[in-house]
């Protein structure tokens, strides 16, 4: 059985993944723009792909897996994503951005610890996964993709996942 430090660590991730994915679905639920909701559902559901992912891992080393529920910090954050989504696609954007930054600090952090090389790698994935949703975002509320005509969810820009 590994340390449970290691295990709550673990859930700590897995639960910021799930936290992750209500604000999604409270941005996803206000964004009319098909590029944009297309992208946004694609990042969801790497997140859902985390929690399950990450669960493995803590079961195998003994943990109780992470339910794909938000706590009371993912609630919050859903409420806030809800609330600034009101305000149109930019500003559900700018919460997200915000959102994915603080993954991306948390799984940066994450892999400062001494892990296996599985647990590793599989951080690693998620890390890149991340990076990914936040270059897009941020690239997303710069170049305001959805108010060229013809956007479409894959065409030829700088802002493809």
């Amino acid at each position: 059985m590994a340390e449970m430090s290691e295990v709550a660590k673990l859930r700590s991730l897995a639960q910021l993944d799930a936290d992750a994915v209500g604000a999604y679905d409270a941005a996803i639920a206000r964004v009319a723009e098909p590029l944009v909701r297309e992208r946004l559902n694609d990042f969801r559901g790497d997140h859902v792909r985390h929690v399950q992912d990450l669960n493995v891992l803590i079961q195998r080393f003994g943990g109780a897996p992470v339910e794909l529920k938000p706590d009371l910090k993912g609630t919050a954050m859903r409420g806030l994503t809800a609330v600034t989504s009101m305000m149109g696609t930019e500003a559900a954007l700018v919460a997200m951005l915000g959102n994915e930054e603080f993954s991306n600090r948390a799984y940066e952090l994450a892999l400062q610890f001494d892990w296996s090389p599985e647990v590793r790698s599989l951080i690693q994935k998620n890390r890149e996964d991340e990076h990914r949703h936040l270059t897009w975002i941020r690239d997303a509320v710069r170049n305001r993709p959805w108010l060229r005509e013809g956007a479409s969810a894959t065409g030829g820009s700088e802002i493809q996942a």
